[in-house]
């Protein structure tokens, strides 16, 4: 069988920074950190993480943090800072209100630490202020999660009267709001506007380094003001050790974003992810697949698809293995009434051979699908 090609999404090999030299700042960071340590092998507590912060605050996170590295923990990615969140914040048992359509391991982190989640309705322009208020009085629950910059898997953004009620409402009511903002850096246009203020009391912010810029790693964070955010709580012991971002990784990042900006690397990275996004669209249509549609995405890594009604995509997940293309089944997106004729595809780490040669194992696996069917 051909060699695989991977649309599962996960984090690739290689990166605009190369993982040869990321091991090499890494590896003289721990040296480095090793001459510091006084012999009792204790290294001064917290300075290369407020290095970090103060440097990310400054720069990348300026717009959620005004500044201030003191609005910023540093974790293993934006799961990661999830993780952390659901344990200062929730316990079992607690309800989390999220859109219909939402981040498949958001939704694994949060029935696995067995928070109950409830779906509100809304569509491309975001979640429905109405029935959010509709939902914060039925469920009174102790956290709203929402992705309103880059939405998973669909890759929309919210216009600015949703993000805004929402906001508001949540505020009203006492509930803590967490964004998931881990795709923000790679909207394909961005827009010259004003720049946006640090985020308000009751708001988290999570993200992400985008996976492609450094190799071999996994660097997120949470931004804001919430008092869950300065909290002693579980977090503060095991839990962060868990989920925290390492000192060696810390004080590596903070030399590499000292000697090299981060901004025009995500540029190139963008633009990368923007340019494959349009060939696999390009290629879909050419295929003139009957009854296949797909929501254009404002930003990020995928592309959603809707199947011609009554196919399933884990079906069609294992036809299309057999011909060597791998994709995520929509229906796990899903908080609630999932639909099965939907699947994600993960288009940014794929080189214009893959696009072209994957979209023709996957029209003929539909074809094949499709034309038992028309037999019946």
């Amino acid at each position: 069988m051909s060699s695989i090609i991977n649309w599962m999404g996960g984090w690739p090999k290689e990166g605009l920074v190369s993982s040869s030299d990321w091991e090499e700042r890494v590896e003289a960071a721990a040296a480095a950190m090793a001459a510091e340590e006084p012999e009792t092998g204790r290294r001064k507590p917290g300075s290369r993480e407020e290095e970090l912060k103060s440097r990310l605050s400054a720069s990348l996170l300026h717009g959620k943090t005004g500044g201030a590295g003191s609005r910023v923990r540093l974790t293993k990615g934006a799961d990661g800072a999830l993780n952390w969140i659901i344990g200062a914040a929730l316990q079992p048992g607690d309800v989390v209100l999220t859109e219909r359509l939402t981040s498949r391991t958001s939704l694994q982190a949060f029935r696995k630490a067995g928070i109950r989640v409830e779906a509100v309705e809304g569509d491309r322009r975001g979640m429905n202020p109405e029935a959010l208020t509709n939902a914060l009085f039925r469920y009174r629950p102790k956290m709203v999660y929402i992705a309103p910059s880059c939405t998973e898997p669909e890759g929309a953004r919210w216009n600015d009267e949703y993000r805004a009620a929402v906001f508001h409402r949540c505020q009203e009511a006492g509930v803590l709001l967490v964004t998931d903002d881990r795709q923000e850096m790679l909207i394909y246009e961005r827009e010259e506007s004003a720049p946006p203020k640090r985020l308000d009391a009751g708001v988290l912010s999570i993200g992400q380094l985008p996976p492609g810029l450094i190799a071999g790693s996994r660097i997120g964070w949470i931004a804001g003001t919430a008092d869950v955010f300065h909290r002693p709580s579980p977090a503060d012991g095991e839990h962060v050790l868990k989920y925290a971002l390492g000192p060696i990784e810390q004080r590596a990042l903070a030399k590499l974003i000292s000697e090299q900006p981060l901004e025009p690397l995500i540029d190139m990275l963008r633009v990368q992810c923007r340019e494959r996004k349009r060939k696999m669209t390009e290629e879909l249509s050419r295929q003139g697949i009957e009854d296949l549609t797909w929501a254009e995405p404002s930003g990020g890594l995928h592309l959603w698809l809707v199947l011609p009604s009554g196919l399933d995509g884990e079906a069609l997940l294992r036809g299309a293995w057999l011909k060597g293309v791998i994709f995520q089944p929509g229906a796990p997106f899903y908080a609630k009434d999932p639909k099965p004729n939907t699947i994600r595809l993960t288009h940014a780490f794929a080189d214009e051979r893959q696009i072209r040669q994957g979209v023709a194992r996957l029209a003929e696996s539909i074809g094949e699908f499709t034309g038992r069917w028309s037999r019946y």
